[in-house]
């Protein structure tokens, strides 16, 4: 069953999940055979170059910086920039590093920052850019990057199809070439070994400090992955990441698994797909998932009628992951001082007015 509108209230059809029996490790074992291929990060890198491209950035808050480099695992490599706006007022300040659909330039719109051939819809002077923020929300695109700064807060932005396509074929071939092996990632996990990527550079220039992954939809499941695998990541926010995310597989509601492999196949291991349509098979759940990030915070974002991201399953998920640590009692009791919080607000999909907001009142709770 797949509901159509979603009460404020957990549904009655929705019963608690046991909490998973799987140890932390066996849990990232089975993640990674049965779904999303190894989480790696890069093992090769060079930096091409590095620049500030403005000290005095946004009203001269902020330094506006930049990185390209090559990335690779061993063989072939593949370039990737990064965008840095960091508040001059807070030497240490945490970063939030920012998986985008779009490109760095549209995404930190401030003059300098590298534009690369394609952008498509990503233009928001364009009637295509009008169009994709009028159904996704004012911040889909580019985030509120004065507030952010102006609450002490580093943004880095990366766009991970230009690392690796996010087309099924492209995915694919780009993923064979870096990889020269069967057991090789899916588009999922090896998007969020980039952001341990971006950590290491980070610290690398301007020395130790928190780094919170972030990431909308598609992008939060890569925020959940960095957050549970790699060292350098501290917490997440996980907007909407639905279906391979933090909602539940096997509950027959949400994106069914077999559409999401049908239309990309590349996220996840080849092994996936087996499982495509009998997701109660996988010997793993998104509960596991989330309990292998404890003791991290995460802040799980969502929206009340966002049925196909499936919001009650991933607030039952939650429920299971963290038991009494999870103190939410329903989807809309967000407590922001709250390690593990669950944030629900009325609409759809995107990322709208009401959401960075609670995104940095968490943030101020639980990463300063």
């Amino acid at each position: 069953m797949i509901l159509d509108v979603a009460p404020d209230r957990l549904p009655d059809t929705y019963m608690a999940e046991a909490p998973s029996n799987l140890d932390r490790e066996t849990a990232k074992t089975l993640l990674q055979s049965e779904i999303y291929g190894p989480v790696i990060s890069p093992s090769d890198v060079s930096v091409l170059h590095h620049r500030i491209i403005d000290p005095k950035a946004l009203n001269g808050s902020a330094t506006l910086e930049e990185w390209r480099v090559e990335a690779g695992y061993g063989g072939a490599s593949r370039p990737l920039d990064v965008v840095l706006v960091r508040p001059n007022n807070v030497p240490d300040a945490p970063v939030i590093i920012s998986q985008n659909f779009c490109p760095n330039h549209a995404v930190i719109p401030l003059e300098g920052v590298t534009a690369p051939g394609e952008s498509g819809f990503c233009e928001g002077g364009g009637l295509l850019g009008h169009v994709f923020g009028f159904f996704f929300g004012r911040y889909i695109v580019t985030p509120p990057l004065q507030d952010i700064i102006d609450r002490g807060y580093a943004i880095a932005a990366i766009y991970p199809s230009q690392f690796i396509p996010d087309s099924g074929r492209d995915g694919d071939d780009v993923l064979d070439s870096l990889f020269e092996r069967t057991d090789r990632p899916g588009a999922l996990s090896a998007w969020a070994g980039l952001s341990d990527l971006v950590a290491d550079l980070i610290e690398d220039r301007h020395g130790d400090r928190p780094f919170i992954a972030y990431g909308h939809s598609r992008f939060g499941k890569t925020a959940l992955l960095s957050a549970a695998w790699f060292d350098s990541i501290d917490a997440a926010i996980a907007h909407q990441s639905g279906t391979l995310g933090a909602s539940r597989l096997a509950d027959g509601t949400g994106e069914p698994l077999s559409a999401l492999v049908g239309s990309y196949p590349h996220w996840g291991n080849r092994k996936l797909r087996r499982y495509a349509d009998t997701p109660a098979r996988l010997p793993v759940e998104a509960k596991d998932l989330l309990a292998a990030i404890s003791p991290k915070p995460v802040l799980l974002g969502n929206a009340r009628r966002d049925t196909w991201s499936d919001p009650f399953g991933a607030f039952v998920a939650a429920q299971a992951a963290w038991g009494d640590a999870f103190g939410a009692t329903e989807p809309g009791d967000f407590r922001p001082e709250d390690r593990y919080a669950f944030w629900q607000r009325p609409g759809t999909h995107g990322v709208v007015k009401e959401d960075w907001p609670a995104f940095l009142d968490w943030l101020d709770a639980n990463m300063k």
